[in-house]
């Protein structure tokens, strides 16, 4: 058994060695950087945010930012973003997008962990989108970050997966929708990828990690396969003063797996929205708690 602070480093090694090999095709192969319904749901999530948050320059920090997605949608409402992110190939292809729309933003190059523990930044929407669950410890970072949200400001995280209600249909459906979604859109990583699924049923599982590592994906996504409990999430952020709006909804990669999964719901993702509830700051009417569907 290796100690937390190891295994968090082969984490963060493994999540810069998976986004060198897909940054280039992130955005076609991710549905949350690419489906118009999930493009929906985040503008609308922000327009939420900016409703409620207090007059004033608005600075946000952009945990993981990846390809740009949130970035540049933060940038259109006119806010200042700090995007942190381990990966500097993700960091290259936010920052062409950034500079193709003619906006300007904060790289940093480094893991978030690392970043919250040599910073004191305080900001008005930290975000994180298809994040947590590549984190080691999500609720450890969960903890750093709710301090640095100023008052009336928001925790938001979104697309990341809750623990299966069946761990074989799980899989059987997360499977299947890989294939898919590399027959539609990396048709070059089908047949690699079915190597890897089968090396994978002769390999003992990692020693820290309830899956066989075949690739550093596998690492990468450190809870993709177990989920995230969306509800201790929510209770460390109610514990440092947050109103919570939490929601769980089926997603997929393909639109015929989305579709069978809204009656199946195999593969469940939350999001949470979080405002700092600062009496002296608030509104009564600040933010309408509405528990999604579970």
């Amino acid at each position: 058994m290796q100690s937390p602070e190891s295994m968090g480093s082969q984490v963060i090694s493994a999540n810069v060695a998976f986004y060198k090999e897909i940054a280039k095709k992130y955005d076609q192969y991710e549905s949350c950087a690419s489906e118009e319904f999930y493009q929906r749901m985040l503008e609308s999530d922000l327009d939420k945010m900016k409703a409620l948050l207090p007059p004033g320059r608005i600075r946000c920090l952009d945990c993981g930012g990846g390809s740009g997605n949130p970035t540049i949608k933060m940038l259109n409402r006119g806010w200042i973003v700090t995007v942190v992110d381990v990966s500097p190939d993700m960091l290259e292809v936010s920052r062409a997008k950034v500079s193709a729309a003619g906006y300007t933003a904060e790289f940093v190059n480094d893991s978030i962990e690392h970043f919250l523990s040599s910073s004191q930044d305080t900001f008005d929407v930290v975000a994180f989108s298809s994040v947590l669950h590549h984190l080691y410890s999500p609720q450890d970072v969960v903890k750093e970050v709710a301090p640095r949200i100023k008052p009336g400001g928001f925790f938001y995280s979104n697309f990341d997966p809750v623990p299966p209600s069946s761990r074989l249909l799980a899989s059987c459906f997360y499977n299947l929708d890989t294939i898919l979604a590399n027959i539609l859109h990396d048709r070059e990583d089908f047949f690699p990828g079915i190597v890897r699924r089968f090396r994978k049923l002769t390999l003992a599982r990692h020693a820290d990690h309830e899956r066989a590592v075949a690739s550093p994906g596998d690492l990468a996504e450190y809870h993709a396969r177990t989920g995230l409990d969306d509800r201790s999430i929510a209770e460390v952020l109610e514990q440092h003063g947050f109103l919570i709006s939490r929601q769980r909804y089926p997603v997929r990669r393909t639109k015929l797996m989305l579709g069978a999964n809204r009656k199946l719901r195999a593969l469940l993702s939350f999001k949470i929205m979080a405002q700092r509830n600062d009496a002296h700051i608030l509104h009564q009417e600040s933010l309408v708690l509405k528990t999604g569907n579970e």
